[in-house]
């Protein structure tokens, strides 16, 4: 099997969102949310374009105090905490401002219910003007709501939605280094329930399969009853 990431229709979208956000005109709002459920490929779309646009990312924590967020980001900038939180968030706003470097918080789900904690990423938002995207799972949206400031300044919003037939013909022709027949990717799009990962994992097991019967493609009858371990079966 390869590793690389590849322009499934989630990626795509989340690839226009974020070049929007960073050319918008001057004064837009530029903040984003990415969200839908596990296994839609969030998490790896967002490093890859975290390390497309040379961003900043960190990943919220459910301890997390203003302090923590703060000297999390501070440390993903090679930034040295510094006393008190205004301190520290003049510091990040400062090094975000002059790198023009957009700033990605993975799980932030953990953050909605924190008024402080939301309302000073608006800060840097607003101060540093460079992008802040969120990403979380799907019913962050709706929690979000209730935040009117935060939320009126989403310019963008992704929801990854399940990969459909022609992503899963994608992933194996790119991924797999054996020819995956269409019946057994679509056995495979069936099975797992429009997963990104469980459909890699099933690609990795069919492409193991293939080469313990010494074929060089193999299709759904000579697959067998072999399980995907695609964890929607």
């Amino acid at each position: 099997m390869k590793s690389k990431t590849l322009p499934v229709k989630n990626i795509t979208r989340l690839a226009t969102a974020t070049e929007a956000l960073m050319t918008r005109a001057p004064g837009a709002p530029g903040m984003g949310l990415v969200h839908g459920h596990s296994g839609f490929g969030k998490t790896t779309a967002i490093a890859w374009m975290n390390n497309k646009k040379n961003g900043v990312y960190v990943r919220a924590l459910a301890t997390w105090t203003p302090s923590a967020m703060l000297t999390a980001i501070l440390r993903e900038l090679r930034r040295s905490p510094r006393g008190s939180c205004s301190l520290m968030t003049e510091d990040i706003v400062e090094e975000l401002g002059r790198t023009g470097r957009p700033l990605f918080i993975d799980e932030a789900d953990y953050l909605v219910s924190s008024m402080k904690l939301t309302e000073t990423l608006r800060d840097i938002h607003d101060i540093s003007l460079v992008p802040v995207v969120l990403v979380g799972m799907d019913k962050i949206e709706d929690r979000l709501r209730h935040r009117k400031q935060l939320i009126g300044r989403l310019a963008q919003n992704v929801r990854f939605e399940p990969a459909d037939a022609e992503d899963a013909q994608l992933l194996a022709s790119q991924l797999c280094e054996v020819t995956v027949k269409p019946d057994l990717i679509g056995l495979l799009h069936d099975k797992s329930g429009g997963s990104v990962r469980n459909i890699v994992v099933g690609l990795a097991r069919i492409e193991q399969k293939a080469r313990a019967l010494g074929l060089g493609e193999i299709d759904r009858k000579q697959f067998g009853t072999s399980e995907l371990f695609t964890g929607a079966q």
